[in-house]
């Protein structure tokens, strides 16, 4: 994924604001509601510079961290570096087709990550891919951002984030019928690199058919959606859904 190559340089300090430590306690709880044992193996899809990967296998949990980015693992390899225990492995691959030498208890992907598929086609590849690598019994948990969210709280606002030693500006544009939204970023740095560096970054929203169709194409039969951080059924407004895909196979 080129648009992370040089957005991971600034990538930590742009997210510094997200509560990761509640994200953590938000999907501990649904993995152990579901029977993910502690100390289970973990992968994360969409692991970027290992932020949750490290706070779980601090949990004690046996961590893999898949990415596309070797930017965003290299840093999260030297944020490892620094830890003497529970050492994670770190794997450069496309969440659409990867492989892992043992299976997992549970398989998660947050911060959107999914969004990244751009196709109901790209969607079931994921989940094709997730559902070989786990344990009969084992969890797929992952959250999306949705159409509410890109239509109603994203579109049409540009916002001015300043940080430490840069600027960012960032216009939001959905396109309503493909449900493509581009992030159009540009950044304002003293460091020559990123200097008046400009990305987009494209995420999809998915419908709930559309969530539907791919798990069962890929063999899952067992689900549940909830809003996010919370233990409900999605309403029409929420923003951001988490759903438990179970490896039913015995």
């Amino acid at each position: 994924m080129k648009e992370y190559t040089l957005f991971a340089k600034v990538y930590d300090e742009m997210m510094d604001r997200i509560p990761y430590e509640d994200w953590k306690q938000y999907l501990m709880m649904h993995m152990y509601r579901v029977g993910v044992p502690a100390c289970g193996h973990i992968a994360e899809v969409g692991c970027g510079t290992g932020t949750m990967t490290g706070l779980l296998s601090d949990e004690g949990f046996k961590m893999t961290g898949i990415d596309l980015s070797e930017d965003m693992l290299r840093i999260a390899e030297a944020r490892q570096k620094q830890k003497e225990k529970n050492r994670i492995e770190y794997i450069c691959a496309d969440m659409r087709d990867f492989s892992l030498r043992e299976k997992q208890d549970a398989v998660i992907s947050v911060g959107d990550s999914m969004n990244y598929l751009l196709s109901e086609e790209d969607l079931t590849a994921a989940f094709i891919s997730v559902k070989k690598c786990l344990k009969p019994g084992g969890v797929f948990i992952f959250d999306l951002k949705t159409d509410y969210f890109f239509g109603n709280v994203l579109d049409g606002h540009t916002y001015r984030d300043r940080y430490n030693d840069f600027l960012c500006i960032w216009k939001n544009v959905y396109n309503r019928q493909n449900r493509i939204h581009e992030y159009h970023l540009r950044f304002k740095s003293r460091d020559r690199e990123l200097n008046e560096y400009r990305e987009v970054h494209r995420q999809r929203a998915f419908s709930a058919d559309e969530i539907i169709r791919s798990a069962k194409k890929a063999g899952f039969t067992r689900g549940r959606a909830y809003g996010a951080f919370t233990f409900d059924k999605p309403v029409k407004n929420s923003e951001r859904w988490y759903i438990i895909l179970i490896n039913s196979e015995v």
